[in-house]
């Protein structure tokens, strides 16, 4: 099986232990939660794709060390480093997060201002994301002053630019054509 292919069905799998254990919520947020923390940690990686260490052993150590991650993620990985498929875990994560938001009628959405955006703001585009598609927001913010004004918004794949660096460049574009 291809690494994509195995990918994908490692986090249809999980997403469906998740929906199972009625947990998927936990056990995606858990799982973003310990994979920043295992890109950084060197000894995390050699330690979870290491066999020499059983499956009990890594589920104990992971359940103290990280006691958020919930515990289909702890056997979920403990089982992936008995496979040696550790280094899938990148590829799994990318196809867990699509397939967390397909199933739990969510999308992403990340906006960029030069400002932190007010809790007011932030219902008003909650309420347009879910009116015109349907789905709950699921919402993250960003401050960049090198937008100089506006707001850029990402839901899913689509970009929304209102932005005004982007409103000054097509005008640049537009003179230098002329």
């Amino acid at each position: 099986m291809r690494s994509t292919a195995k990918s994908r069905h490692y986090a249809q799998l999980l997403l469906k232990i998740a929906e199972s254990h009625d947990a998927l919520d936990q056990v995606y947020r858990s799982m973003l939660e310990f994979y920043s923390s295992y890109r950084r940690e060197p000894a995390l990686k050699a330690f979870l794709a290491s066999t020499k260490v059983n499956i009990e052993v890594k589920i104990k150590l992971l359940a103290k060390v990280y006691p958020d991650l919930h515990p289909v993620n702890q056997a979920f990985l403990a089982q992936l480093g008995d496979e040696r498929d550790m280094k899938l875990l990148g590829t799994i994560m990318k196809s867990l997060e699509v397939g967390y938001y397909q199933r739990s009628d969510q999308v992403k959405v990340h906006a960029v201002s030069t400002t932190q955006l007010t809790p007011e703001i932030i219902e008003r585009i909650h309420k347009i994301v879910q009116s015109v598609t349907s789905w709950k927001a699921d919402f993250t913010s960003q401050v960049d002053k090198s937008i100089l004004g506006g707001l850029t918004l990402r839901i899913g794949n689509t970009i929304l630019d209102a932005s005004l660096s982007s409103k000054l460049a097509r005008i640049r574009q537009s003179l230098v054509r002329s």
